[in-house]
């Protein structure tokens, strides 16, 4: 069935248009970004966080996708007729607001802190979701669909599994802090396809 699947087939078979090709490299940085912390982020906050226990670090999770459903729903509403460069524009504004509360998980210390920017993590994921899956939608190639989906699915999945592994190694050698900020740049480098997609 694999050898079906590859043998014989022209390269161009397995090319994609240029905003889905964008899409799915700008996701496998903002999820291997997010596995990097994820994962281990229960550690951090018993370690690193005054008060901090399971509970806290669970809680500060579900606050975090509280703020997702809220900030999606809102944003979803507010794009419904929107250009393809206003969907590009929320999409980085979401991925910046997500790295700058990387960055700022690096210096908290108190419980208060660690809710407000796993609640900015959740406007960012937000603000740019509505805004990135419409893009995906509207440009996938509609004779290439379950391949555009499956070598999403691929891509950002071997980049999780490559990040989770990594993430562990990285806090337990270097620290959390300077995991944190490796996060926020690795996050960051999600915006670069889409200003090439732009120009």
């Amino acid at each position: 069935m694999l050898k079906e699947q590859f043998i014989g087939r022209n390269p161009s078979h397995f090319r994609v248009n240029s905003i889905v090709e964008a899409f799915i490299i700008s996701e496998t940085f903002l999820w291997s970004a997010w596995n990097f912390v994820t994962p281990i982020f229960a550690i951090f906050v018993i370690n690193s966080i005054k008060g901090g226990n399971i509970q806290i670090a669970a809680s500060a999770f579900s606050t975090c996708l509280i703020a997702r459903v809220i900030c999606e729903i809102i944003s979803g509403k507010y794009l419904n007729h929107k250009s393809d460069e206003h969907k590009l524009f929320l999409s980085m504004l979401g991925m910046i607001l997500m790295s700058i509360a990387y960055v700022g998980f690096a210096f908290s210390h108190s419980i208060s802190l660690l809710f407000a920017f796993y609640i900015l993590i959740g406007i960012g994921f937000g603000i740019a979701s509505p805004a990135k899956y419409s893009l995906f939608t509207n440009h996938i190639d509609k004779d290439k669909a379950t391949m555009e989906w499956s070598l999403y699915d691929a891509i950002i999945l071997i980049g999780i599994a490559s990040a989770t592994a990594l993430g562990g190694f990285i806090a337990s050698l270097y620290g959390f802090a300077f995991l944190f900020i490796l996060a926020s740049v690795v996050n960051l480098l999600g915006i670069i396809p889409y200003l090439f997609y732009r120009r």
